[in-house]
């Protein structure tokens, strides 16, 4: 830097240049911040698609559960899970899994979706993020509760939940 002695008699410095070098420090770190929030888009509408597409297995597998004494319903929740996802058109995930969950006697069934991130901002860092998304609810009952019938495999009427009461609950969290 080029020094020059002000009329006062003091040495001042000159500022030239110096806006160059805060760039230099900040653009780094305010591009950082963009990334992350463009990765935080990504990684939620991801999450978005795969709890839709288990809240939509999960409707099949709670009307399924409870009349069918076979295990029909895990391979139909499934289906209908991976299909809903096909069906949105999105490539937010690079693969789905849907597998069943709950069972019939305990009185809640759902499914469960994951897969990993299909887009990552960070991918040069080898990082895999994913997304899981679990659905259950009650096992629905379609019958007078006069019949006296049980309700699913073993369970008692009434047990499992009864006709169209009720909505799934959903949780689920993704991590890096």
């Amino acid at each position: 830097m080029r020094a020059a002695w002000h009329a006062t008699g003091r040495l001042t410095r000159s500022d030239r240049g110096s806006s160059a070098v805060e760039l230099a420090f900040l653009a780094p770190a305010f591009l950082g911040v963009i990334m992350l929030i463009i990765q935080f888009g990504l990684w939620f509408n991801a999450r978005e698609a795969a709890l839709a597409a288990a809240q939509a297995g999960a409707r099949v597998a709670r009307e399924e559960a409870g009349d069918e004494p076979s295990q029909t319903w895990q391979g139909d929740a499934s289906s209908t899970a991976e299909s809903y996802y096909r069906a949105l058109n999105t490539h937010l995930l690079g693969s789905l899994i849907a597998t069943p969950a709950g069972s019939p006697a305990s009185g809640n069934v759902g499914v469960t979706v994951s897969g990993p991130l299909g887009y990552s901002v960070f991918s040069w860092f080898g990082s895999t993020w994913t997304v899981t998304e679990t659905v259950t609810g009650p096992v629905e009952c379609f019958h007078p509760a006069a019949d006296g019938e049980a309700c699913g495999p073993g369970g008692p009427a009434g047990a499992g939940g009864t006709g169209g009461a009720g909505g799934a609950g959903g949780t689920g969290g993704a991590g890096g």
